[in-house]
């Protein structure tokens, strides 16, 4: 049986090149991202799930996740790739702005984890990769 993975944040960079990698590489793929309606190639894939998953929204992590299972039967590997970076003046960016970030990039990756745990226990998976943003908020310019 093919192996499937899930990956948050591919619209785009790495969780976009590892959608296309993997699928490429004989697995099953559920490409998650926050607008998927706006994507034209991932979706031409064969094996590939592409369905909406906001980090910030639990119903959505929730419905990806049933999603792929549906789909595929199982999933077998999680790709924590959804996130963003900051740019600026450290002392300049807005409180605001690094809570968000801290929300999407930290609390994000937990829900998501958190979310596929019982299922990976349930199908002895035990595949999860959390890929980070370089800290570039804190560059000097």
């Amino acid at each position: 049986m093919k192996k499937t993975v899930l990956i948050t944040g591919s619209s785009s960079g790495i969780g976009n090149a590892a959608a296309r990698r993997f699928a490429r590489n004989g697995w099953n793929v559920v490409a998650t991202m926050r607008t998927p309606d706006a994507e034209k190639d991932l979706v031409c894939l064969d094996d590939m799930l592409v369905t909406r998953l906001d980090v910030q929204d639990h119903d959505s992590i929730c419905k990806a996740i049933e999603a792929g299972i549906a789909r595929f039967g199982k999933i077998d590997a999680l790709i924590n790739n959804a996130g963003f970076s900051l740019s600026g003046i450290f002392e300049m960016l807005p409180r605001e702005k690094n809570r968000e970030q801290f929300d999407v990039n930290v609390l994000g990756v937990m829900d998501v984890t958190r979310a596929m745990l019982p299922h990976f226990r349930k199908n002895r998976a035990d595949s999860s990769l959390t890929s980070a943003r370089a800290p570039d908020s804190l560059g000097c310019q």
